[in-house]
């Protein structure tokens, strides 16, 4: 690991593995000093899980100083209040974290004018009472949650996203970080990327504009399209149904040469109409 020494003060190397910069960054035995690009890109990310901001002040030069205390620190002990009127068997089951496991504390100065940020042990903190991989489990890094953005984008199912990244994360040396990925993170941050991506396929306030826009696209698309009308009769009253059908030529020629009848999708309320939407392949007898 090459640094540069100024008296007691560390320059890292702009070239450390994040090993390396977790082992400085940790236990934070003498003061660091890093360009401020380098430390938003490239540090932060790595260790903005160890590290919760609990006091700040902006000086009247424009440098800005923060108190970063240990995540495990937790000053107040957990509420142990059940709620009422719900019985054991559907309580749900959650994990307790005890408070105060560590008192660790780092003091951050990023000094303006000179495009540096200072890194320093807090008087009188003591190291860390655990390993980098204890802060993993309780939290994720922003290093690896940027990771699994950028794969929920392409939309890959959780299981093939959680299996990327650690192939990923290995290459770029984070591998301990995703060691224990869990596929159920994996869905809660792929739901928060694809939320606002598929905003796009809520529907018009016109029922008829709606339908008549979604045939337009799908023929534009290359589909073939038809209108379908069912009637219901029963003893008391006769009921219809109408809605649209369409399918793509290259789907249509699978049927030909297969012709299975698969479910492909599960029922799916449509935003607006609580209309049930099925994706099906269908004997072409």
């Amino acid at each position: 690991m090459e640094i540069i020494e100024t008296s007691t003060t560390v320059r890292p190397a702009a070239n450390l593995m994040p090993d390396e910069k977790w082992g400085l960054f940790f236990d934070v035995t003498c003061p660091l000093e890093i360009p401020m690009e380098d430390f938003d890109e490239n540090w932060w990310p790595l260790v903005s899980n160890i590290w919760m901001q609990w006091n700040s002040y902006k000086q009247a030069n424009g440098n800005v100083r923060k108190d970063f205390a240990c995540h495990l620190t937790k000053h107040r002990e957990s509420s142990s209040r059940q709620k009422e009127n719900v019985s054991i068997e559907k309580r749900r089951i959650t994990k307790t974290r005890p408070s105060k496991l560590c008192h660790a504390k780092i003091r951050v100065l990023w000094l303006i004018s000179l495009e540096i940020v200072r890194i320093e042990r807090y008087k009188d903190s003591p190291n860390h009472t655990h390993t980098v991989l204890d802060s993993d489990r309780i939290k994720r890094s922003q290093a690896v949650r940027i990771l699994v953005e950028n794969e929920a984008v392409k939309n890959y199912s959780p299981p093939a996203i959680t299996v990327a990244v650690r192939e990923y994360a290995t290459e770029l040396g984070l591998g301990t970080s995703v060691s224990e990925l869990k596929r159920k993170e994996v869905s809660n941050i792929k739901y928060k990327v694809r939320g606002p991506m598929e905003s796009h396929l809520f529907c018009n306030s016109d029922l008829k504009s709606d339908i008549s826009e979604s045939i337009s696209f799908l023929i534009e698309k290359g589909y073939h399209v038809e209108n379908y009308h069912v009637s219901h009769r029963s003893t008391k009253s006769t009921k219809s149904t109408k809605g649209i059908v369409f399918a793509h030529p290259t789907q249509l020629e699978k049927l030909r040469s297969h012709g299975w009848l698969t479910l492909i999708d599960s029922t799916h309320k449509t935003n607006k109409y609580d209309w049930r939407l099925f994706t099906l392949y269908v004997r072409d007898h």
